[in-house]
C-alpha cells in the first residue's frame, strides 16, 4: 500500500509539472508549432499506406514552399516514410536518405502547380530510380477535403519497372492505382463530402505481387467504420478517446521555452564525392549511410571527400573505414527495488527456476525456453514465455504467475530486460533477495580503430583468419576457432580460447591476421547479419576457476558473469557492423551516444504490466527517443497476438502522453536539460465494436480505376519530366524542413 501511494504521489508530482511546464511555453515556440501527424492503422493500411507512403515522400520535398525557386535538391528519409506506410521501425536514430532533384513553378496565380521529381534510393539488389510528375489546382479544405491534383510515378531498377502508379484526387473523391514486382498492386476509389464521413472499396494484391488478392468495402461516419472484406464484417469506434494511439517518434523540447533539444554533437547530413560521381547520406553514432556508395577500406579512404550539408556551413571531412566494429560494454548499478514489475527474459529450464508446473491457455509449460519473471518487492516469479519471430518478440502470460522457489540468493542470474538496455545480472548474496540487492546492466560506446591499443581474449564464438577464410569457402562447418562455436560461458581448458589485439585495422588474431568479414556462402546464417564474437575480455581479467560453479572438472575456466566491462566485435558487409568515422584535420569528429533517460510510466489500464512501472528511455536526439516495450495485434480486428502469427503487425505497448516532462542528463554529467515530450508521428488503432452498431451502414462496392498508367521517364509519354536538371548546391530540403 506505502508503495502504491508512492507512485500515485510520482504521478501526480509529474502531472503538475507538466502543466506549469506548458503554461511558461510560447504559443510561438516549437512545441506548440510542431504538427503532429497521426494515421488510422487498419486492415487495409497495407493498400492506403502505399498511398501514404508515396504523399510522405512527396511531403518531405516541401514543393508548396519551392515554387519557382528553380531546380533543388531535397533529402527524403525513406525509414521514417517506411512507417507512415505501415512499418514498425524501432531503429531510434537509424535513417535512409533518398535524394530527389526537385523542380516546382507556376506560371500565375490562375494556373496549375505543377511539380517535377527525380528521386533515387538505394534498394538490396541495386538502386532505384523514380520519377513523378504533379499537378495541383486546388489546396486542400475541409468540406469536402481533398483538394485536386493528380501525380504520376513510376520507379527502376536497372531499367525494368518496378511499380508504377497515379493519385487523382478531385474535392470529394480520390483513386489511387499502382502495380508491379514491388508493388502491393493496390486500386482504391472513396469518396466523402466532408473529412468526417465517407466511403470506398480497395483492392490488394493479386498479379505479379506475391500476396492472395483481396477486396475491401468500408464506410464511415463520425462515429463508426465499418469494413468487410468477404469473410470479416468488423465494426470500429472512431473516437480517438477510445482507441489505442501508438507514438512511433517523439518530438523533445526544453521545458521552460518550448524549444528543440537536441544531441550537442547530432548527427549531420553529408555530401561524399568518390570517383566523380556524388552521394548524399547521413553521418551520428551508429555510423554514416551513403545512397548507393560501396566504400572502400581505408584510412583514410583513398580518394574520397565528404563534406558538411548543414546550412552555412563548408566543412570537409576524410572518411575512414574498417569492416569490422568493436563494442565496449560498461556496467552500471541498479537495485532489485527498481526492477519491481520490470519483465526479465532468462533463458533457462524453468525446473531449473519454479517446482510448479505453470500453463497458458490450460497448456503446461515446461524444459528450456525464454521465460519471463520479475520481482515482486519480496520475490522473484515467473510469469510468461517469450517467443520471438519476423515480426518482433511477444509475451504470453501464465494462467497464474509461480514462484521462483528453485531460484535462490547463491544463484547467479543472467538476464536481458528491454526496459534496463540489455543484458543484465543479479549477483548471488548469500541470502535471500531484498530490494536493497544489487543489479547490474550494461551501456554501450563504439571503440574507433586507432583510438585504444587493446589485448583481448575470447572464450565463445570466437573467429581467426584462418577459420573465416575457410569457412568463406564452405570447407569448415564453423568460423570459429578452438571449439568455441560450442562453448558459452566457460570452457574445459584455458586452452580452448582465442587471444586477439585490437589496433588501428581493428581486431586481429594471435598471427597478426585481420578478422574481416570473407564473403560467407549464400544461405549461411552470417550471409546477411555478419558475424558477431562472444564477450571479449582484456587479456589481464583473464578467465578463472574461481568464477566456476562449485563441482566443476578440474582445470575448467570461466568467465566472470558480472564484469565491470567487455567487449564484442562484429564484421560483415552491412555498413551497421562496419566501423564508420569522419576525421577533421587527423582528429575524429565526435557524435553523441545516446543518453538514457529515467521514465515512470503513468499508472492506468492503458500501460498494462508497465503501469506505475520505473523505465529506461533511450534519447538519440531531436524526434529519436526510444525504448517503449511493445507487443503484435492482429491487424484484422486490432486484437493482440503472437508475434508469430501471420500478418502480424508490431506495436508499441503504450504511449507516452502528449505534455509529459522528464530529465536529460548531460553526457559529462554535470547537469540536466529539463523536457517536455509531444508525438509527432504515429497511428490509431480504432476500438473494435459488436457488427450490431454499424448495421446501419450500407456497404456499396465503388468503381474501381484500371489503366490510364503514365511513364514520366519516356520522352513520347504526356507526363514526361524531361531532362533531369544538374543542382550541384547543398539541399535545399532536408526531410521535408527548408534550409535556411
Amino acid at each position: 500500500m506505502k508503495q502504491a501511494k508512492l507512485r500515485a504521489a510520482a504521478a501526480a508530482a509529474m502531472l503538475a509539472a507538466a502543466v506549469g511546464a506548458q503554461a511558461q511555453i510560447p504559443a510561438t515556440a516549437p512545441y506548440n508549432t510542431d504538427v503532429a501527424n497521426l494515421y488510422v492503422q487498419d486492415e487495409t493500411s497495407q493498400g492506403i499506406g502505399s498511398l501514404n507512403m508515396v504523399l510522405c515522400v512527396i511531403g518531405s520535398m516541401d514543393p508548396g514552399d519551392m515554387v519557382n525557386a528553380g531546380p533543388y535538391l531535397a533529402l527524403v528519409d525513406m525509414n521514417k516514410c517506411q512507417t507512415q506506410k505501415g512499418g514498425s521501425s524501432n531503429s531510434g536514430s537509424a535513417t535512409n536518405f533518398a535524394n530527389a532533384i526537385v523542380d516546382v513553378t507556376r506560371a500565375s496565380n490562375s494556373d496549375p502547380m505543377v511539380a517535377k521529381v527525380w528521386l533515387s534510393l538505394s534498394e538490396q539488389g541495386g538502386t532505384t530510380n523514380v520519377y513523378a510528375h504533379l499537378s495541383a489546382t486546388q489546396s486542400p479544405t475541409d468540406a469536402p477535403p481533398y483538394g485536386a491534383f493528380r501525380m504520376d510515378y513510376i520507379g527502376k531498377q536497372n531499367g525494368q519497372t518496378g511499380f508504377n502508379g497515379y493519385i487523382v484526387a478531385q474535392p470529394g473523391s480520390i483513386t489511387f492505382l499502382e502495380t508491379g514486382q514491388q508493388s502491393s498492386n493496390t486500386a482504391l476509389a472513396m469518396s466523402a463530402n466532408a473529412t468526417t464521413s465517407g466511403a470506398g472499396t480497395m483492392q490488394i494484391g493479386g498479379g505479379n505481387s506475391g500476396q492472395p488478392q483481396s477486396t475491401f468495402n468500408f464506410a464511415y461516419d463520425p462515429s463508426y467504420f465499418h469494413r468487410d472484406d468477404g469473410t470479416n464484417d468488423e465494426c470500429f469506434d472512431r473516437s480517438k478517446a477510445n482507441a489505442s494511439t501508438l507514438v512511433w517518434q517523439y518530438g523533445t523540447y526544453n521545458a521552460n521555452d518550448g524549444t528543440r533539444v537536441d544531441q550537442a554533437h547530432p548527427g549531420i547530413p553529408v555530401l561524399a564525392t568518390y570517383q566523380g560521381t556524388s552521394y548524399y547520406g547521413f553521418a551520428n553514432y551508429w555510423g554514416i549511410n551513403f545512397n548507393g556508395l560501396s566504400i572502400p577500406d581505408g584510412q583514410p579512404v583513398s580518394g574520397l571527400t565528404v563534406a558538411d550539408q548543414r546550412p552555412n556551413n563548408t566543412t570537409t571531412y576524410q572518411l575512414n573505414k574498417v569492416g569490422g566494429k568493436l563494442t565496449k560494454w560498461t556496467q552500471a548499478q541498479t537495485t532489485l527495488g527498481a526492477l519491481v514489475g520490470i519483465p526479465v527474459n532468462v533463458n533457462a529450464d524453468l525446473a531449473s527456476l519454479t517446482s510448479a508446473s505453470p500453463t497458458v491457455s490450460g497448456v503446461t509449460q515446461s524444459g528450456w525456453n525464454n521465460w519471463v519473471i520479475q520481482w515482486t518487492g519480496s520475490l522473484f516469479q515467473v510469469v510468461g514465455v517469450q517467443a520471438c519471430g519476423s515480426n518482433g518478440c511477444s509475451t504470453s502470460n501464465f494462467d497464474a504467475a509461480v514462484n521462483a522457489d528453485m531460484l535462490t540468493a547463491t544463484t547467479p542470474l543472467s538476464g536481458w530486460a528491454n526496459s534496463f538496455g540489455g543484458n543484465m545480472n543479479i549477483p548471488p548474496t548469500g541470502s535471500a533477495h531484498t530490494s536493497s540487492d544489487p543489479v547490474f546492466y550494461f551501456n554501450q560506446t563504439t571503440v574507433i580503430p586507432g583510438s585504444a591499443s587493446l589485448s583481448l581474449i575470447c572464450l565463445s564464438q570466437c573467429p581467426t583468419y584462418t577459420q573465416l577464410q575457410g569457412y568463406s569457402q564452405s570447407t569448415q562447418s564453423t568460423p570459429f576457432a578452438n571449439g568455441t562455436d560450442q562453448q558459452w560461458n566457460s570452457a574445459l581448458t584455458s586452452a580452448n580460447t582465442v587471444s586477439y589485439t585490437f589496433g588501428a585495422s581493428g581486431l586481429s588474431d594471435g598471427s597478426g591476421l585481420d578478422i574481416l568479414e570473407s564473403g560467407y556462402p549464400n544461405g549461411s546464417q552470417y550471409a546477411q547479419n555478419g558475424i558477431q564474437t562472444g564477450w571479449l575480455f582484456d587479456a589481464g581479467d583473464a578467465f578463472s576457476p574461481g568464477n566456476c560453479p562449485n563441482g566443476s572438472p578440474s582445470g575448467m575456466v570461466c568467465q566472470d558473469p558480472n564484469p565491470s566491462t567487455y567487449y564484442t566485435w562484429q564484421t560483415g558487409s552491412q555498413q551497421w557492423n562496419q566501423s564508420l568515422w569522419l576525421t577533421n584535420n587527423g582528429s575524429v569528429v565526435p557524435f553523441d551516444p545516446p543518453q538514457n533517460i529515467n521514465y515512470t510510466v503513468p499508472t492506468g489500464s492503458q500501460y498494462g504490466s508497465y503501469a506505475g512501472l520505473p523505465i529506461l528511455l533511450q534519447f538519440n536526439g531531436f524526434g529519436n527517443l526510444s525504448g517503449i516495450p511493445g507487443y503484435c495485434v492482429n491487424p484484422v480486428n486490432n486484437a493482440p497476438v503472437d508475434c508469430s502469427t501471420n500478418g502480424s503487425q508490431y506495436v508499441p505497448m503504450f504511449s507516452i502522453p502528449d505534455g509529459t516532462t522528464m530529465t536529460l542528463p548531460d553526457i559529462s554529467g554535470s547537469g540536466t536539460t529539463p523536457l517536455i515530450v509531444k508525438a509527432l508521428n504515429g497511428e490509431i488503432l480504432l476500438k473494435q465494436l459488436s457488427g450490431g452498431q454499424c448495421a446501419s451502414m450500407t456497404l456499396t462496392a465503388q468503381t474501381l480505376p484500371t489503366g490510364g498508367l503514365h511513364d514520366p521517364s519516356n520522352s513520347s509519354d504526356s507526363e514526361y519530366l524531361g531532362t533531369e536538371p544538374v543542382v550541384t548546391s547543398a539541399p535545399k530540403v532536408v526531410d521535408g524542413v527548408v534550409q535556411q
